[in-house]
């Protein structure tokens, strides 16, 4: 330490020195002693809180505190070498220190020498510019302060570290308020929070909404002064991280703003060119800092809710690498709370029949929680290639009971729903999701044995597995001859009928999921993977042209078309000679995916990334086709997965036929799953690899003979986690990346353009980049 810091040793007596110019030090702050107010030394002291001036309380640097007021310090001010320092002397006029005034006083007592300091020596020494990591002072400090020591050096250590927690409390207390400072109107708060609940929590029914309005009830009865005064420590640990539920809400809620109603909220705005999007953005990242304010001590129900709509929110806005991780943030806080495990489960506080219901119905909800993260924490691996939090191997909680929404929590005993007499909520919604992504844990399984496994039976089982499921859909939820008495209902009608598309949808990308890494590998999953992907592009379609332009569709029609995309060309790029009958329907859907994504780009930044690379499969796709045995000119489509637009001209500018009927209307031989379902029941071997090698009409040998196994070597493609993690492009040559806008949906692509970003040895992208059509 320089000695312009701080000096330990009494300069050399001369001669004359200067005189000794006794003044009283000013020990109030500076509020208390501009007011001439008197002070008690606290910070913030009690006169600056109670006037919310805590922020203005400061003390100055020559200010110190008085030894129970039986001492007296002098200070003298000389001048040394150009630079100004504070001389400080008992009452018998020795010495004590000599410190420049921009260093952090400590607390002298002249009742003793050398120095009493009442602050920790690694917190000043933090302050003289020590560093604070490594084999520092600081960390010999810290390791002399926290060991065992007399009663004196005790009640010193207990005194910093009350000092210390109360400075902390401080700083939260401020933040604290000033984030929620930042919540819109009570008339604001209200119509987002309905808005939201109408069109984003039946997705998932995270959020109860009797037990969310209570709480908001209790939000706004809280005091005012609570927040100057104790802050959030004086609130449940509940109640005060939900500003963070009410901040993720608003901010979802502003995403769907429908165009009618923009102007009703613009007064939200803080800045010209801002748009909702950004307002958003902003609430949400407030809502992430409340939680983040208390970290794990104070973990509550609310936390994790708080989180999981912080990750559905990431991932609306296609942030999904930081959604993914605010998952399994959620996942952990879950699990520390118990969710995990039925044994973890809470017991009533009391003894009473209300208690022991309303804590039956907590456990409940609890389940229905950790239900929800499980699925979305499986989901994300499978579409990502990561993996994920929660451990299948080990027992899950029991599922949550499909019982009516309770009108009093206290006195509604739990009962199933009946299905005959009850319509159904978001939760048997949320329950029969579970059912169809079971599969899924099984093909995660799978993984572990790659994608040219020794036995290809297990594969079939599962894939029976997934059809079993799908025969076994609830007449609620069938996409054909669906029960529709409860249609009308205002409880179900905002959403039954798209969950019918939706749950159809995920039914094939389970089937597409699980053939996906064998598709180089044998004939039947190929056969399979084309079909679900067909089928998968065919829903989003229709539901792309069912819903409003909203950023929840934008994000929900983008995963599974890219994924879907990638794998129905690069079958055909491959594979030229395979399923004639569905070329025409596969290049029509390349370009009616491309013109959604056009649609999308401005509220998906993934959308808007992935189009280039769109571009590019269709024209190595149209280029392999072109090199391929032709179809005839009356396509082998068949004409019940083909409407009107199909008929478009070559060039692929197709515009979609409103009209045509959303429900695609597979032939027998060509549902997802049948061809394999039959051959099991025939006791056809299904079961054996086929390998086989691309079309020989357009592929040299020399072409082939960097993948002397074939095409055994590549690897599964995670086509979305490509584009999000490895900055998959489409490039030139030259080096120049495919603007959106670069080519039309009806050119045929330059030869040139290829695949571009992190791309591994034996990916789908290389070999795509090194096979070209001759």
């Amino acid at each position: 330490m320089s000695d312009s810091m701080l000096e330990t040793e009494a300069p050399a007596p001369s001669g004359k020195g200067p005189p000794k110019k006794r003044r009283r030090i000013v020990v109030s702050c500076t509020e208390c002693h501009r007011r001439k107010q008197k002070c008690d030394r606290e910070l913030p002291c009690a006169n600056c809180r109670s006037r919310n001036r805590e922020t203005f309380c400061s003390y100055d640097p020559s200010a110190r505190t008085f030894d129970n007021g039986n001492t007296t310090t002098t200070t003298t001010t000389t001048t040394t070498n150009n630079n100004n320092y504070y001389y400080y002397y008992n009452n018998n006029d020795s010495l004590v220190t000599k410190i420049s005034p921009s260093t952090q006083l400590p607390q002298i007592s002249a009742s003793s020498t050398p120095l009493e300091i009442t602050e920790p020596l690694s917190t000043m020494a933090a302050t003289w510019g020590y560093g604070q990591t490594g084999a520092s002072t600081i960390s010999f400090l810290k390791k002399i302060e926290t060991a065992p020591s007399s009663d004196d050096q005790s009640s010193l250590s207990t005194l910093s570290s009350a000092c210390t927690s109360r400075e902390d409390s401080f700083a939260v207390r401020e933040r604290y308020k000033d984030l929620i400072r930042h919540l819109p109107a009570k008339v604001f708060i209200d119509k987002l929070v309905a808005m939201c609940m109408r069109e984003f929590n039946w997705q998932y029914y995270f959020v109860d909404p009797d037990i969310f309005f209570a709480q908001l009830q209790q939000w706004n009865n809280l005091p005012f002064s609570i927040f100057s005064t104790e802050g959030p420590r004086g609130i449940s640990p509940g109640l005060r991280v939900f500003p963070a539920v009410l901040f993720q809400m608003i901010a979802a809620a502003l995403l769907v703003l429908p165009d009618g109603e923009e102007e009703e909220f613009v007064t939200l705005k803080y800045a010209a060119n801002m748009t909702f999007e950004d307002l958003a953005c902003d609430y949400s990242a407030s809502g992430a800092e409340i939680v983040g304010l208390f970290g794990k001590k104070g973990l509550s129900v609310t936390t994790v809710q708080a989180e999981f709509l912080r990750a559905c929110f990431l991932k609306y806005t296609a942030n999904v690498t930081e959604s993914w991780h605010m998952i399994g943030i959620a996942i952990r806080d879950a699990q520390e709370l118990g969710m995990h495990r039925d044994s973890l489960d809470p017991k009533p506080t009391e003894t009473s029949l209300e208690s022991v219901i309303e804590n039956q119905w907590l456990i409940e909800r609890r389940r229905k929680m950790y239900m929800i993260l499980a699925m979305w924490d499986i989901n994300m691996s499978l579409i990502l290639g990561r993996p994920g939090t929660v451990d299948w191997r080990h027992s899950l909680p029991s599922l949550p009971i499909d019982t009516p929404v309770p009108s009093n929590r206290s006195n509604t005993p739990i009962a199933p729903r009946n299905p005959e007499k009850d319509p159904p909520t978001a939760l048997t919604r949320c329950l029969w999701l579970h059912e169809i992504c079971l599969p899924l844990r099984d093909i995660q399984d799978l993984e572990h044995e790659g994608p040219y496994p020794k036995d290809f039976s297990k594969i079939d089982t599962v894939h029976q597995k997934i059809m079993r499921i799908h025969d076994s859909t609830p007449a609620i939820f069938r996409l054909k001859n669906a029960d529709t008495r409860w249609d009308n209902d205002p409880e179900v009608e905002g959403w039954i009928g798209g969950t019918r598309y939706y749950f159809y949808l995920i039914h094939n990308f389970t089937l597409m999921a699980l053939h996906r890494p064998y598709l180089f590998h044998r004939k039947e999953s190929r056969s399979e993977a084309l079909t679900a992907g067909l089928a998968m592009l065919e829903m989003q379609r229709s539901m792309f042209e069912g819903l409003p332009s909203t950023s929840w569709r934008n994000f929900m029609l983008f995963f599974g078309t890219f994924d879907a995309i990638v794998l129905v060309a690069s079958v055909y790029i491959l594979f030229p000679h395979d399923h004639p009958e569905h070329r025409q329907l596969s290049v029509q859907h390349i370009h009616w995916a491309i013109e959604r994504f056009a649609t999308m780009q401005h509220r998906n930044p993934l959308a808007k990334a992935a189009q280039g690379v769109l571009r590019a499969i269709l024209g190595k796709f149209t280029k392999a086709l072109a090199h391929s045995a032709s179809p005839s000119k009356t396509s082998d489509t068949p004409s019940s997965t083909r409407g009107p637009s199909d008929h478009t001209p070559a060039s692929g500018s197709a515009r979609l036929d409103t009209n045509t009927n959303p429900v695609p209307v597979w032939p027998a031989s060509s549902l997802p799953g049948t061809s394999m379902a039959k051959s099991a029941v025939e006791g056809q071997d299904v079961g054996n690899a086929r390998q086989d090698m691309p079309g020989e009409t357009w592929l040299s040998p020399s072409e082939w003979a960097f993948a002397p196994d074939g095409l055994s070597n590549i690897m599964p493609t995670f086509a979305t986690s490509d584009l999000i993690y490895n900055d998959l492009t489409a490039v030139q040559d030259g080096g120049g990346i495919m603007a959106a806008a670069e080519m039309g949906p009806g050119e045929r692509g330059a030869p040139e353009w290829q695949f571009g970003g992190d791309i591994a040895d034996g990916t789908l992208w290389q070999v795509l980049n090194q096979f070209q059509p001759r």
